[in-house]
């Protein structure tokens, strides 16, 4: 067969069990590339459970390949990769480990040693998700070695999340955490239809978050923003759309906090969920004060949504996509004035946004068009 006429196969790494951003980035992708043209697999590198999608990226003829965790069985995990790759490097034009952080880069390492063309870094964070010592650092550190000696092109979800991970010096790409903006365009029949299975009255107001449990996100400091809310608007509703991945640390201290600030008739932990963009809908307004992020997707879909959003000083400007519905609140301020500002600026009419996200480069459409023309240009 013609060579030619064969799709690009591209190998992904990064997807997890959780619905987190990067994720969504790209399923996001998956759901909208010409697979005529260009085809996604995966890797699980957590083999003991199947990651999230499983089933649609199977139905749609693509490959998940496994791994074991590195983390449970080091020389396990390393072997199986090394036989992994001894038998499908060939296939693979493009191998992309998208990734928080440089602690793990040994598939573009071994993606060079086996001939795979094309070997990409995509960050998609701006900060470390726990504290760091010494022997981390020195592993990052040695990474950074390795990375310019295995890498051919450096991606990042925001100028951020590049700066942070590669450095000034280095340049990359910033693909957009793009999203199908007409899917989340404010629906006021959906909104009144979410309400009613959460059990939600039309004078409730709904504060929304989207994220797992841990450090990075802070749901200590969101539940106390939200007791200010709930204090000055005792009908206000948390809804905690999200889980844990492994460690349950924090999430059983948000448990717990909740039960000490008497929030239990207020505040909803809905666990993992494949309607966000309709659970957006019955919001009020999006709250995110987390310690840092890369350019968080669910920001993006909240200003689809229209929702009012309340970001943390510690997240990117970039994420500022709508005028009028984007506010960067300094973590230092007391819980109380966060809960005035939310509750001051919530006070909006809903309205279609998807030609703003449009301009800003959002829109999925152009930003498949725009990775697709690069694994195309780089078809051998």
């Amino acid at each position: 067969m013609n060579q030619d006429l064969l799709p690009v196969k591209v190998l992904q790494i990064g997807m997890t069990r959780n619905i987190g951003g990067l994720e969504t980035y790209l399923m996001q992708q998956f759901d909208h590339l010409d697979r005529n043209k260009v085809v996604y697999d995966f890797v699980n590198i957590t083999n003991e459970y199947d990651i999230v999608f499983a089933d649609k990226i199977r139905k749609a003829g693509s490959k998940i390949f496994g791994v074991c965790s590195r983390h449970k069985n080091p020389l396990k995990h390393y072997w199986q990769w090394i036989k992994l790759l001894r038998k499908e490097s060939k296939n693979y034009k493009a191998i992309v480990l998208n990734t928080n952080s440089l602690e793990y880069i040994f598939p573009l390492f071994l993606g060079k040693i086996m001939g795979i063309p094309v070997r990409i870094i995509h960050s998609h964070n701006g900060g470390f998700e726990n504290k760091i010592g010494q022997i981390r650092r020195a592993l990052i550190s040695f990474n950074r070695i390795l990375m310019k000696w295995s890498v051919t092109d450096y991606f990042a979800c925001s100028n951020l999340a590049g700066q942070w991970m590669f450095g000034n010096t280095q340049p990359f790409t910033v693909i957009h955490n793009a999203i199908n903006t007409k899917d989340l365009v404010f629906n006021d029949k959906v909104r009144q239809i979410k309400r009613s299975e959460l059990k939600l009255d039309d004078e409730d107001f709904v504060v929304g978050h989207v994220g797992r449990f841990v450090y990075q996100k802070d749901h200590e400091f969101l539940i106390d923003v939200f007791n200010e809310v709930h204090n000055k608007e005792v009908e206000a509703k948390l809804l905690l759309i999200g889980d844990y991945v492994g460690d349950d640390t924090y999430y059983k201290k948000a448990l717990e906090q909740v039960k000490r600030l008497n929030l239990e008739e207020s505040v909803l932990f809905l666990g993992i969920r494949h309607d966000v963009a309709e659970l957006m809908q019955a919001m009020d307004c999006f709250v995110m004060p987390s310690r840092f992020e890369g350019l968080t997707v669910v920001g993006v879909e909240a200003q689809a949504c229209g929702l009012p959003c309340f970001f943390s000083d510690n997240i990117t400007k970039e994420l500022k996509l709508v005028d009028g519905l984007c506010y960067f609140i300094d973590k230092k301020l007391e819980k109380k004035t966060w809960a005035d500002i939310i509750l001051k600026k919530s006070a909006v009419t809903r309205r279609d946004t998807s030609k703003d996200l449009s301009l800003a480069d959002y829109d999925i459409d152009t930003e498949v068009n725009k990775i697709m023309s690069f694994y195309l240009k780089e078809k051998i």
